[in-house]
């Protein structure tokens, strides 16, 4: 099996960045999605789609097989609102996000929030590394 590269380039930078500042927008609005996805092409085309129509674990499945089945994707990331142990160890409401790209190595991470639905109330803790994951692409 090939080696893959290390590290984020620019293009799944922004991409990530700007799938997240969605999710963070929604949850500042109060409003509900499932598992958001964007991936882009060769093209930089990006289509961008919100599997919702089943339980959690059930979307998050659906939106991981839809990344392996687009045969012309070139990167994606993923994000859903889960929880995550803080540093008291009891578990907060956090924004969980999965991102990768063709060739390289793929990645997991996570980002606080609290406020929902709060608008200017609406607050969130810079990303945090969950760590290396299988890759989709």
């Amino acid at each position: 099996m090939e080696e893959r590269k290390t590290g984020v380039s620019p293009e799944l930078d922004e991409l990530s960045g700007g799938l997240l500042a969605q999710a963070l927008d929604m949850l500042a609005d109060g409003e509900e999605f499932g598992v958001l996805v964007a991936v882009e092409d060769g093209n930089e085309e990006v289509e961008t789609l919100d599997f919702s129509d089943d339980g959690p674990e059930e979307c998050l499945d659906a939106a991981r097989e839809y990344v392996r089945d687009c045969r012309d994707a070139v990167r994606y990331t993923l994000c859903y609102v889960g929880a995550v142990a803080g540093e008291t160890g009891a578990y907060e409401e956090a924004l969980i996000f999965e991102f990768g790209e063709r060739a390289y190595e793929h990645f997991s991470g996570y980002l606080f929030f609290a406020g929902r639905g709060e608008g200017d109330g609406f607050a969130w803790t810079d990303p945090a590394p969950a760590g290396e994951i299988e890759p989709l692409l």
